[in-house]
């Protein structure tokens, strides 16, 4: 018993060295935590225990239950013995789920490059690929491998072998169990020669930190990584990894959205429309009613509906700012905004302006749109009241950008920077009704539902609720897609929010960092005189000429063929590609490979636009052929490269010329 006492201390003095120069992190916490074992001032609550028959176990102090409760060798063996390569089972999915027939990808590749289409340029090499490796074969490696909880650590050894894992992803809520594990498992042997990433009770930020750098590790095989649950009930740390993953850009605004915003943006500017110079701060300037007056930021969420009677009583108290969404349900109520914003650019805009009359309701208003904003939506509103922003772009030169994942923060983050006092906001839930658990209050044409899923976790931004802080109570239901909002709001606030701010969070939805909550029966409005809506836009009208310029000058125009020329680089670049041959799939993937490195400016030497586009792309469409070579049952290889390849140049080669031809054709102009 000595001797397996002495053993373990020295496999734990032997890990707490790996961790010391390997993981430091790691090993912080397990200094602490021994520190605050040793003074005293924790009590542990598992300890480990030497079983007759040859094996360890943790026996929880309180209870008395065992973790194993068995033999922790054969309980590890089996979970090894259960694993395989198989791409269905045990495997995590860090893409989006892709499917369409032949027919369908035909449609879909001829298709004109849209917002929403993020399979344009990707659907006929995933419909090649599934044809020839479906979801029924065998990988040869996982090469990647995400362990939720780890016990002891008796299998990680046998199934990274297994697996034959080069990348690995350990989750561990539980500090005092993992403390454990290190007196029993090797982890330099485990790990030796391979990338590790540890999560050890994380908060979910630092955890998603972490999760992101393993899926940017080797990100070519994210397509199906295989993980490894100690415990039965993991599904919600499950489907934070998968929230984790819609964080990411590439999946959350992909490449056929960037490639949109790049080659309509300019379109506007070259018709001599008004662009807002964000590269000063307005707060005080002479003329600028928003740092005047009380501004309300009016949108879709569900607690607008909720307060419509407060809304239409306290109306013309405010210079309101809404979301062009929440026109509809304005006008059923009699109110009008001052400002409108609208940033999408999807061209299904009529449902936005069903049952108004464009010309009258938008006579005078101030039309702040994204300028990659479809045709139509423009038309709707007067071309000398309308205000463009770049969203992500640069050929406006010297006049910034701004950009955001949904209009509430987007606006929020606008209005700093237009230099608002006191602004107030309703209807930037940014969650889910706690009631009824919908997106939206009323007259939304994309009204939806959410669920609390606990049994299945999903890639689906728009499928399952998760909780996160409440402006009014402790915990309220929101999406993933939303998270992302509010983390972007924080992060506008901290960056953009100076003294002079008074930013009043009106809504029973999330809590935004900076918002200070306010209940609208708390508050005495009556001391907000009413403003004249005619004078009030007069006024805006003014200001709004002073910080704008509708001018496409020399300056602009050197921009845009400065990224023209850097696109044709790009395109020589695919074209040399385009002759190569291969004797092995090691050397095309290689070759591949060093290809996606040139065409995304990993260095970001040029600032191409075009090079964005394909640094979104390949984090795609990579992970799916490298997949396809990584099939067991795959025959014959070689014969793919070149049918595989040629689907490839077409579909890099489309974006480029989609990107020139836009562009050229602006310079035409």
């Amino acid at each position: 018993m000595e001797n397996i006492e002495q053993q373990a201390l020295t496999t734990f003095q032997k890990n707490l060295a790996y961790f010391q120069t390997s993981h430091k992190a790691v090993y912080d916490k397990i200094a602490l935590l021994n520190t605050l074992i040793e003074e005293g001032k924790y009590a542990e609550q598992y300890a480990l225990e030497y079983k007759d028959e040859g094996y360890f176990d943790v026996c929880e102090l309180s209870s008395l239950q065992y973790l194993y409760n068995e033999n922790s060798l054969r309980s590890a063996q089996k979970i090894i013995d259960a694993y395989d390569l198989k791409k269905t089972g045990g495997v995590f999915k860090a893409q989006k789920y892709c499917r369409a027939s032949e027919e369908q990808a035909e449609l879909i590749d001829k298709s004109e490059l849209s917002f929403h289409n993020a399979l344009w340029a990707t659907i006929k090499i995933i419909n090649y690929t599934k044809k020839y490796a479906p979801d029924t074969t065998h990988m040869k490696q996982s090469a990647k491998v995400i362990f939720l909880g780890v016990g002891l650590g008796l299998y990680l050894q046998g199934i990274i072998k297994k697996l034959k894992s080069k990348i690995i992803f350990i989750k561990e809520k539980n500090l005092e169990l993992f403390r454990l594990s290190l007196f029993v498992t090797d982890y330099a042997h485990v790990l030796n020669d391979r990338i590790a990433f540890f999560s050890l009770t994380d908060d979910e930020v630092a955890e998603r930190e972490l999760f992101v750098a393993f899926l940017n590790t080797g990100n070519n095989h994210n397509l199906n990584i295989k993980h490894v649950p100690f415990m039965v009930h993991y599904q919600s740390e499950l489907q934070r990894l998968q929230g984790h993953v819609l964080s990411q850009d590439y999946i959350n605004y992909g490449y056929s959205a960037i490639l949109l915003r790049y080659v309509d943006s300019p379109k506007y500017l070259v018709q001599n429309y008004a662009f807002i110079n964000l590269m000063t701060r307005y707060h005080g300037r002479e003329g600028n009613i928003l740092s005047n007056k009380p501004v309300l930021m009016v949108f879709s969420g569900p607690s607008t509906l909720k307060n419509i009677e407060w809304l239409t009583a306290n109306r013309d108290r405010f210079i309101i700012v809404s979301a062009l969404s929440t026109c509809r349900l304005l006008h059923a109520h009699g109110i009008k905004p001052n400002i409108v914003v609208h940033i999408d650019p999807g061209e299904n805009s009529a449902l936005l302006f069903e049952g108004l009359d464009p010309q009258t309701y938008f006579h005078d208003v101030i039309a702040i749109l994204a300028s990659n904003v479809d045709e139509k939506t423009v038309s709707r509103f007067h071309k000398d009241r309308i205000y463009f922003i770049e969203q992500g772009t640069e050929y406006k030169k010297g006049f910034g950008y701004f950009s955001a994942p949904s209009v509430g923060e987007y606006t929020l983050g606008i209005m700093m920077i237009l230099g608002i006092s006191d602004m107030y906001m309703l209807g930037v839930d940014l969650a889910l009704d706690p009631d009824t658990m919908q997106t939206h209050g009323g007259y939304h044409p994309y009204q939806a539902k959410g669920a609390v899923e606990t049994h299945n976790a999903s890639l689906d931004p728009n499928a399952s609720a998760t909780y996160v802080k409440g402006n009014f109570v402790e915990r309220i239901p929101t999406l993933e897609a939303y998270k992302l909002s509010i983390e972007q709001a924080a992060l506008f606030t901290e960056r953009l929010k100076k003294e002079h701010h008074h930013i009043y969070n009106l809504s029973n939805g999330a809590y935004l960092e900076d918002c200070e909550p306010l209940h609208v029966e708390t508050y005495d409005w009556q001391k907000f005189e009413p403003l004249n809506y005619t004078a009030i836009q007069a006024q805006l009208g003014t200001f709004f000429s002073t910080i704008s310029e509708a001018r496409f000058n020399q300056e602009d125009r050197a921009q845009m063929l400065y990224q023209v020329n850097e696109a044709k680089k790009l395109e020589k670049v695919i074209k040399t590609f385009q002759k190569k041959k291969y004797a092995t799939v090691e050397a095309y993937l290689t070759t591949l490979a060093k290809l996606s490195w040139d065409l995304s400016d990993m260095e970001n030497k040029t600032g191409s636009n075009l090079a964005e586009v394909y640094y979104q792309y390949f984090q795609i469409i990579l992970s799916y052929i490298y997949d396809f070579f990584n099939t067991e049952e795959l025959k014959q290889p070689l014969k793919h490269i070149q049918p595989l390849n040629t689907l490839l140049i077409r579909q890099l080669l489309k974006i480029s010329t989609t990107y020139v031809s836009k562009l050229e054709s602006f310079l035409k102009a």
